[in-house]
């Protein structure tokens, strides 16, 4: 145990990392019943809370990442348990918009300096998560304001589940066009098409930086 704090202290952009592929990993097993939502509303509140602890290691402001996160937390804690299900939409958006700001703080600690260290690896991985994330819960608000926005093969007229959504942002972020999971309305489409300029231009920009950087740093 005691290693293992050492190690997250050590890597903190590891163990957001870890966290969210092993609930990426979680949500595959739970099915569209309310009490699976529920589980995958209250097991991803514990992403938002490590994104702004290690938001607070970066140089970005910490009381936004704050705000954001008790936003998004008491949000989600109100509209599950206390049955006020339109405050879903917003718990989302405030959830999405942390996971953009984590983003953000990360890519500006890994262009604080010229060095490539292994944790600024971690936080390049994370990154892309993260923002596969936060597009996830964009797709999710935008479900939820404009029903069938989302066409998937299988119940084409069902609301798309959390783990869909997410299957769907990471094949749109990495450009491999596996998904059979399609956004279809015009609002869906534009969060698409912004994903698919965010994730070019991160492999592009923040991606070869760190690649020159440590080629550069073996000479």
């Amino acid at each position: 145990m005691q290693a293992l704090i050492s190690f997250c202290k050590r890597y903190p952009y590891a163990c957001l990392l870890a966290v969210q592929l092993i609930s990426l990993f979680f949500y595959g097993f739970l099915d569209d019943s309310r009490l699976s939502q529920i589980a995958i509303n209250c097991i991803g509140l514990i992403v938002p809370i490590i994104a702004a602890w290690v938001i607070y290691r970066t140089p970005a402001a910490n009381w936004v990442a704050f705000i954001l996160t008790g936003l998004a937390i008491v949000l989600t804690f109100f509209a599950e348990f206390g049955s006020y299900l339109n405050l879903l939409p917003w718990a989302h958006t405030f959830e999405s918009l942390l996971y953009f700001y984590a983003a953000i703080s990360l890519v500006m600690h890994m262009f604080s300096d010229d060095i490539v260290t292994l944790d600024e690896l971690y936080a390049a991985a994370a990154t892309f998560t993260l923002l596969g994330w936060g597009f996830a819960l964009a797709y999710s608000v935008c479900q939820l304001i404009y029903p069938q926005s989302v066409l998937a093969a299988i119940n084409p007229d069902a609301p798309r589940s959390f783990i869909e959504l997410l299957f769907m942002s990471f094949s749109i972020q990495s450009s491999t066009g596996v998904g059979d999971v399609i956004p279809i309305s015009g609002p869906a489409r534009a969060i698409g098409a912004l994903q698919i300029f965010t994730g070019v231009m991160y492999i592009a920009i923040v991606v070869s930086r760190l690649v020159s950087l440590a080629a550069s740093s073996k000479k």
